[in-house]
């Protein structure tokens, strides 16, 4: 009996494995989202298409300057998933608080003033007369333009429903390559013109100038011309060209066959500056149009 129920155990398993070997149709059937295209039919293919876009954006970690940045970009696509393109960006620099703030400061040995950032207004308020103006000139970078050529991966292309009436369709994208920045650089600055330190902690104070054998007023850090500090007092620029890499994450949303919606969080780095390299992290939106 046991003999029997092996043998019968042993056909049966047989005949599921063989079975697909004589079947005309086992290798036939293929799921939708099988095949070189994971969605089938796309409304808006990418190969041997060419794109038109313009972005604005804005630098996000910048701590002196406040950027704007105009960005044109051209790319072609030779397959669904790659692409290569061109960009030029043009930025537009305006100082930020900050700025006017650390280029108009104050030595204060006696801690009179109350307010954080000075002017020859505020040196009034030390009765002691030993206040003045101690700016800080720190390295600062204005980027003027930006040319960038970028490999572009498309992984990821689908559609969504929105507000349970209305399909769009978009793709995820990942882009990078290098290019070359121009910019206007102004380096750090400790003394004025005629040597004088800018900021420090050795004062000599009225009070102790006046006394027999006292000390001298000419060493103190700071001026009190105001001709000397902020916009005025700054270093000139240098003008420098520089290597910049970049690296984008961006998602597009298509709509009427050609047009499209873009945004993007960009990666700038510039290399071979004084700090061996500046990054500069930007929000791009835009529109685009495809041929």
């Amino acid at each position: 009996m046991r003999l029997h129920y092996l043998t019968n155990s042993l056909f049966a398993l047989a005949s599921l494995v063989l079975a697909p070997i004589g079947s005309p149709s086992a290798f036939a059937y293929e799921k939708a989202v099988e095949g070189s295209d994971v969605v089938k039919d796309k409304l808006f293919p990418k190969k041997s298409a060419v794109e038109l876009d313009g972005k604005f954006g804005t630098v996000l970690n910048g701590s002196y300057i406040q950027t704007f940045l105009l960005n044109g970009g051209l790319t072609y696509y030779w397959s669904e998933n790659w692409g290569f393109n061109l960009e030029g960006i043009f930025a537009l620099n305006s100082d930020k608080a900050e700025r006017a703030c650390i280029e108009t400061f104050y030595n204060d040995p006696n801690f009179a003033i109350s307010s954080q950032c000075g002017s020859s207004a505020n040196l009034s308020q030390d009765s002691q007369g030993d206040a003045n103006l101690g700016p800080a000139y720190v390295p600062i970078r204005e980027i003027q333009y930006m040319g960038v050529g970028n490999f572009v991966w498309n992984p990821i292309y689908g559609k969504q429903l929105v507000f349970l009436s209305f399909t769009t369709y978009f793709d995820f994208f990942v882009s990078f390559g290098g290019g070359l920045a121009i910019s206007k650089y102004y380096p750090e600055q400790t003394d004025f013109l005629n040597g004088t330190r800018q900021r420090g902690g050795l004062f000599c104070t009225k009070a102790e100038a006046a006394k027999p054998n006292g000390c001298s007023t000419d060493t103190n850090p700071g001026t009190t011309d105001e001709s000397l500090v902020g916009i005025a007092g700054r270093p000139q620029p240098l003008s420098q060209n520089n290597i910049v890499t970049h690296l984008s994450v961006g998602q597009r949303f298509h709509f009427m066959k050609r047009f499209e919606l873009l945004a993007s969080l960009d990666n700038y780095t510039l290399i071979g500056t004084p700090q061996t390299f500046d990054t500069y992290l930007t929000l791009f939106g835009g529109l685009g149009v495809r041929f």
